[in-house]
């Protein structure tokens, strides 16, 4: 296929989920190319853009910092509030690695496995009440409870304005998509619903701070390169607890939806996981290469830049298809398999690696793990409906799922 020939801004692509099989064509033909200034694309993102397909291109991407920033935040349209404020996900090293020391230890090994116990036992409970109605949905009862449960813990958001915050980052994610845009300025409203929060937290925080990393954050201080010590602007502790709520729940939401999928729809490998305890930690990697939760990241190039024999002037943008890179048949055999088995798997469900390495990674396996343990040692007779969702596409780099029936009885 030529590259001549895409127009990615096609709504129709991507109506029923990432093109797979338009991006096998692109990796085999067409691995690296920029993106004509089609009338889709001048509607929705405005700009030219490179699209790198290949794993070799999302691991560059990510982690060669001297050549690319981040600094336009992670979709192809540079979204303004990205732009103008720094952030975890838009800041480089050096003043990245000083936010990300802030929160660290909060998502180190030691901090995981004291997690675990506590993670385990909310996945029972879920499936217990699961089992007691002998199904539900998926995503209300489970896919979106856990994580928004223990990422509610982490950060120190009251149990009482969990659903309403999380309700919304659901919302800003439909008011990205030109399909579902509602109207006027809804969108700017429920960014600043989103960081009137926060900075409600932040004062509560300060007044009575508590063992949680909003109380670490609202109370830091930071030493500039100047020598100067501040503490973080309002406008960074906004944005901070926005990127740390929504993606320490919707992407494991989006995998634990997509992972049921996969296993639904390939039993042998749920029989797979219950004889065979030795797959059962791979299993969790296969979950995530398959699901690539986060279907793109996007760079901007910070010098001119060779990739693949072509340049790539300074300035342009370059999306990394992290999903289109899971599935590169040149570095996993047999890539449409699901096979929970799979070793080595070195999939970039979590980035290219680099300095923004997805801090929450382990977080997401340790909860990925218990919810697969509890479903499937569990349960049987295992049947899912159709799920309804919006998938990613040009303007937005996640699906929103909103509803997933789900049969099952116990074992």
């Amino acid at each position: 296929m030529t590259a001549a020939a895409v127009d990615l801004s096609d709504f129709a692509l991507w109506r029923n989920g990432f093109p797979d099989d338009l991006f096998a064509d692109l990796r085999r033909d067409n691995p690296l190319f920029r993106h004509d200034l089609t009338p889709g694309v001048a509607d929705t993102v405005r700009r030219q853009f490179w699209v790198a397909t290949k794993h070799r291109h999302a691991v560059r991407l990510h982690r060669d910092t001297e050549s690319f920033t981040a600094a336009d935040g992670p979709l192809i349209q540079p979204v303004a509030m990205f732009s103008s404020s720094p952030t975890i996900i838009t800041l480089d090293p050096p003043e990245l690695n000083k936010r990300r020391k802030l929160i660290s230890n909060a998502f180190n090994p030691r901090a995981i496995a004291k997690l675990e116990a506590g993670i385990r036992a909310r996945a029972a409970t879920m499936i217990d009440g699961l089992l007691a109605k002998s199904g539900g949905d998926w995503i209300d009862d489970v896919a979106d409870a856990l994580p928004m449960t223990v990422i509610g813990d982490i950060i120190g958001i009251p149990d009482e304005d969990r659903p309403r915050i999380f309700d919304v980052f659901d919302r800003i994610l439909k008011a990205l998509a030109p399909e579902t845009r509602p109207s006027g300025h809804v969108e700017l409203e429920l960014f600043a619903e989103v960081f009137t929060y926060a900075m409600e937290l932040t004062a509560e925080k300060r007044r009575n701070p508590t063992d949680d990393i909003w109380s670490t954050l609202a109370t830091a201080v930071i030493t500039g390169d100047d020598g100067e010590q501040f503490r973080l602007p309002e406008n960074e502790l906004e944005f901070f607890f926005f990127v740390l709520a929504f993606a320490g729940s919707d992407t494991t939401k989006n995998a634990l939806a997509i992972g049921l999928q996969a296993l639904v729809a390939n039993p042998e490998q749920i029989e797979r996981y219950r004889d065979d305890e030795t797959v059962r930690s791979s299993a969790v990697e296969e979950v995530l290469r398959w699901a690539s939760p986060v279907a793109y990241w996007t760079r901007t190039a910070k010098v001119d830049v060779q990739m693949d024999g072509q340049r790539i002037p300074a300035g342009d943008r370059v999306v990394s298809m992290l999903r289109s890179a899971n599935r590169d048949e040149d570095v996993f055999p047999s890539p449409f398999t699901f096979d929970i088995g799979r070793q080595p798997n070195p999939h970039v469900a979590f980035g290219g690696g680099g300095a923004h390495h997805c801090l929450g990674a382990m977080l997401a396996r340790a909860e990925l793990r218990a919810v697969l343990d509890e479903l499937l040692l569990r349960c049987g007779d295992i049947a899912i409906g159709p799920a309804k969702v919006a998938y990613p596409n040009l303007t937005t780099n996640m699906s929103i799922y909103d509803e997933m029936a789900i049969s099952l009885t116990e074992r």
